[in-house]
């Protein structure tokens, strides 16, 4: 569980910059480009380009005829990108989705990061990590990544196997929070503790039971948090090596929060304390 009762694992830009891995080995995509689809995701990767991250060059938009996102287009054709007007059926085969806005845009792979990356913060704030455990359902790990980027989280650790990976769905469910919060993809979530207690960064694993009050808990500083999904929660190697263990207080007879909802309550105490101390 993910640290509430029955957590369920139902189905600015530069945060986290450092050295990129596209699509690393181990990824689940062997194409050489993704899409992403809608508004919100297709402006964040434009919001990025613009920026100066070339990782995220768009290489095309898509849109939809008699959709209402000429201005979108017109921003990607000043910026140099082509820009192909099609049916919005023929968008929705593409995309794979009915769901796309009438827009979507062609990009390089996902540029994940190395850990190290992730561990000096944003810049101007420690690092406060979510580390992900198990959770294989795209339309929660989408909603993590939004939590992560409103709420305050400077990176976000996906493990390569047994784990949802960035992709259309996770971007569009995650409103383009993706291409704003640096991601980095590694192969064991353990040595990945350990790398993160040497490097200073204590370690936080939400269960379902028997851990602290969030909000009596001392998660100011460096910290990572650990989330685990419906089925099996954190798995009990992770949990040993946690430096504290958490549990969300709840009276309800029944499971209240899935493990994006859980995710919200503990990112965003984590910080808040970081913002009073």
């Amino acid at each position: 569980m993910s640290g509430s009762r029955g957590a369920r694992d139902k189905p600015r830009a530069g945060r986290g910059r450092g050295k990129s891995k596209t699509q690393g080995k181990g990824s689940k995509s062997k194409s050489k480009t993704r899409l992403v689809y809608g508004v919100h995701p297709v402006v964040a990767a434009l919001d990025r380009f613009e920026a100066g991250d070339e990782t995220r060059r768009p290489r095309r938009l898509l849109v939809a005829r008699d959709e209402r996102v000429g201005e979108i287009a017109a921003r990607a054709e000043r910026d140099g990108i082509s820009v192909e007007t099609v049916a919005a059926e023929r968008l929705a085969q593409v995309c794979g989705s009915r769901s796309h806005q009438g827009i979507a845009c062609e990009l390089p792979l996902y540029p994940y990061v190395e850990l190290e990356a992730l561990l000096g913060g944003d810049g101007e704030r420690s690092p406060l990590l979510l580390l992900v455990d198990t959770v294989t359902d795209p339309q929660n790990l989408g909603a993590m990544f939004r939590a992560a980027l409103v709420l305050g989280a400077t990176g976000v650790v996906l493990t390569r196997d047994r784990c949802a990976h960035v992709t259309p769905t996770v971007t569009r469910v995650s409103s383009g929070a993706t291409e704003h919060v640096g991601c980095a993809l590694v192969t064991n979530l353990a040595r990945t503790m350990e790398t993160l207690a040497e490097a200073g960064v204590r370690v936080a694993v939400t269960v379902e039971s028997g851990g602290e009050d969030p909000a009596k808990a001392d998660l100011a500083g460096p910290l990572a948090l650990c989330m685990g999904s419906e089925e099996r929660g954190v798995r009990p190697s992770l949990k040993a090596r946690a430096n504290l263990l958490l549990t969300i207080p709840s009276d309800a007879p029944f499971a209240a929060l899935n493990v994006a909802a859980a995710t919200a309550v503990v990112v965003y105490e984590a910080a808040r304390q970081r913002r009073g101390s």
